[in-house]
């Protein structure tokens, strides 16, 4: 992990190979993965933005990633073979504005205690959420729905720190 976090990726390169039709789905996948581990979520959403589609990043129990591209409209959070549950952060795009949409809210409802924090992040803001339910536990009593135990947070303005990934 630590050559990745060093590796430097050119995203405004990237994105003009993209323009340019001049790029291979397995460097996309490898370069948004290492942005990621960057911390560089804003270019994350660049280079989606570029490719005119939705990406999902997944970190694992144990800090694998995992990235999906998803289509213009959408991308589903898939549990990714070999990963180890419970995953520490889920982050995809939208294409324009961060919001949580039935798609997404479907699937923070289904990753419960599954998943500790997903993002979804805008052209220049992100929205977070944290779940308060842990792996093994049940519902507490009186929630009846899932979706209930994730945290409503306000909108942020680019960058995403560190910090907010806990």
């Amino acid at each position: 992990m630590k050559a990745l976090e060093n590796s430097n990726i050119d995203s405004n390169e990237l994105c003009q190979k993209i323009r340019n039709g001049e790029y291979l789905e397995e460097e996309i996948i490898n370069s948004l993965r290492i942005l990621g581990i960057q911390g560089r979520w804003d270019e994350v959403w660049n280079v989606s933005h570029a490719l005119g589609i939705e990406i999902s990043w997944i970190q694992d129990a144990e800090g694998a990633v995992f990235v999906d591209l998803g289509s213009s409209g959408e991308v589903r959070l898939s549990a990714p073979i070999g990963a180890v549950l419970p995953f520490q952060l889920w982050i995809h795009t939208h294409p324009w504005t961060a919001y949580w949409s039935f798609t997404d809210r479907t699937a923070l409802r289904n990753f419960a205690g599954l998943l500790e924090v997903a993002i979804v992040l805008g052209n220049d803001h992100w929205k977070r959420s944290r779940c308060r339910l842990t792996m093994g536990q049940t519902l507490p009593d009186g929630i009846e729905d899932p979706l209930n135990m994730w945290t409503d947070e306000e909108i942020q303005q680019y960058p995403v720190v560190s910090e907010v990934m806990a």
